[in-house]
């Protein structure tokens, strides 16, 4: 009785099932690492930009803090702190030492892309000698940007455009259309002086919304006794 033998090892279809599966899986693999590299590049940047957005927000509080400084409390508070009708831009008075002259500075907030007008961001009025912040304005060329978008980097999207408009990732502190600084009269004098004295300082907050706000500022320099 004859036994057959069947033949068996790899076909050349098997084998080239195998090859499509392999090419298949190194595509995917080829595909998510790419998707990788874009998301780490992107919050690389996004965290650079926010880190130097933050330490500029951090040095314009510090520049607020001279706000009223050496200036007497008999002089008006509207002498010595000035807040634009659509608040973005603070000014302040003060003095640096004794004898010297008063001077004036502030912080402007563009976050509008008009044409002609500064990149988008929180520039520096520099000091100019002044009386009152009452009618004192700033030219555009005379503008120091503190935090301006045009300084830092920008998320971008695969195709390589920077994000737009609504689309912008405003993460931590890009500032977008809404921000703007606001006044306030607050008894945050220092070392709990608000219990001794019957004096109030200003606050200065910049904000979209009371539950948005980018910093707060005390300025016990610019105390006012309240009106009774």
């Amino acid at each position: 009785m004859t036994t057959r033998y069947r033949q068996s090892g790899q076909s050349l279809i098997s084998m080239m099932v195998g090859l499509v599966i392999s090419l298949l899986t190194i595509a995917a693999m080829l595909v998510l690492y790419k998707n990788i590299i874009e998301s780490s590049g992107n919050a690389s940047r996004s965290a650079l930009r926010d880190g130097q957005v933050s330490s500029a927000l951090l040095a314009a509080q510090s520049e607020l803090q001279e706000a009223g400084f050496g200036i007497p409390m008999q002089d008006g508070l509207d002498t010595r702190l000035s807040v634009s009708s659509d608040g973005k831009q603070v000014s302040w008075r003060f003095k640096h030492e004794l004898g010297q002259a008063d001077q004036c500075a502030g912080l402007r907030l563009v976050d509008s892309d008009e044409e002609g007008s500064p990149a988008r961001g929180l520039y520096r009025l520099p000091p100019k000698a002044c009386s009152s912040v009452v009618g004192l304005s700033w030219s555009s060329n005379e503008l120091q940007p503190v935090a301006s978008e045009a300084a830092f980097f920008e998320p971008t999207r695969k195709d390589g455009t920077t994000y737009d408009g609504a689309e912008r990732e405003i993460g931590a502190l890009t500032l977008q259309g809404g921000y703007a600084f606001h006044a306030v009269a607050d008894t945050c004098m220092p070392y709990q002086q608000q219990d001794t004295v019957e004096q109030a300082g200003q606050r200065i907050t910049l904000r979209q919304s009371v539950d948005d706000v980018l910093f707060s500022v005390c300025l016990p320099n610019l105390a006012f006794t309240p009106a009774t």
